[in-house]
């Protein structure tokens, strides 16, 4: 993504990685991903995502240094989550209209509650204290705009003219979406809405032979 999803690093391992560390690790990063879904970010302490996995919060700082790290592990989760396939999933559409808005729905958040996107929202409101939310967020923007320019080549392919170069035009795409996913998480736009007015301004940057 282009401003939240804009830049985010992993953390780098304080101690030696095992299988079972890696197992807590993903609980703990899982549980922070299901507490953020039930209240705000600022409403949601170290304390209560020890609580909510049923560990103490001592232990959870054994597997991260800091609650920001825990956030920043929970984002990067949560982006790997939904990277995973994705690829795939857009490519097996057909219809470059509908590969489009598949794209679309896939990028905004599911509803005012989306876990990632919250996060998001706290990490760009933050990049300049937690340069790691950038960095993560960068590698996760890379992948976003992979899959929008793939998808905005096969509208070209199939006829399409579009305004500008691939990249150019995949750009203002998702600066869009993330405009758009504010309102979403506002509660001012439904998601369907959402995507209706993303497909509306992507049929603008898109022309015919």
């Amino acid at each position: 993504m282009s401003s939240p999803r804009g830049k985010i690093a992993a953390m780098p391992a304080a101690r030696r990685r095992s299988p079972r560390g890696d197992a807590r690790r993903r609980q703990i990063v899982e549980g922070t991903l299901e507490a953020i879904r039930a209240q705000p970010v600022a409403d949601v302490p170290l304390a209560a995502i020890a609580a909510h996995i049923g560990l103490a919060p001592n232990h959870v700082l054994y597997y991260f240094p800091s609650r920001d790290a825990v956030l920043i592990a929970a984002v990067e989760h949560g982006e790997n989550a939904l990277a995973e396939g994705r690829s795939e999933r857009l490519r097996a559409v057909a219809d470059p209209q509908q590969r489009l808005a598949a794209y679309v729905l896939e990028y905004l958040p599911d509803d005012q509650h989306d876990p990632v996107w919250k996060l998001w929202i706290e990490g760009w409101a933050r990049s300049t204290s937690r340069e790691e939310f950038g960095e993560v967020g960068w590698e996760a923007n890379l992948r976003w705009r992979a899959d929008l320019e793939a998808a905005l080549e096969h509208a070209v392919a199939a006829g399409a003219v579009l305004t500008a170069d691939v990249t150019t035009v995949a750009r203002r795409v998702n600066i869009l979406l993330d405009g758009i996913a504010i309102h979403v998480l506002a509660g001012h736009v439904m998601p369907e809405e959402g995507v209706e007015i993303a497909m509306g301004a992507i049929g603008s940057e898109l022309g015919h032979q």
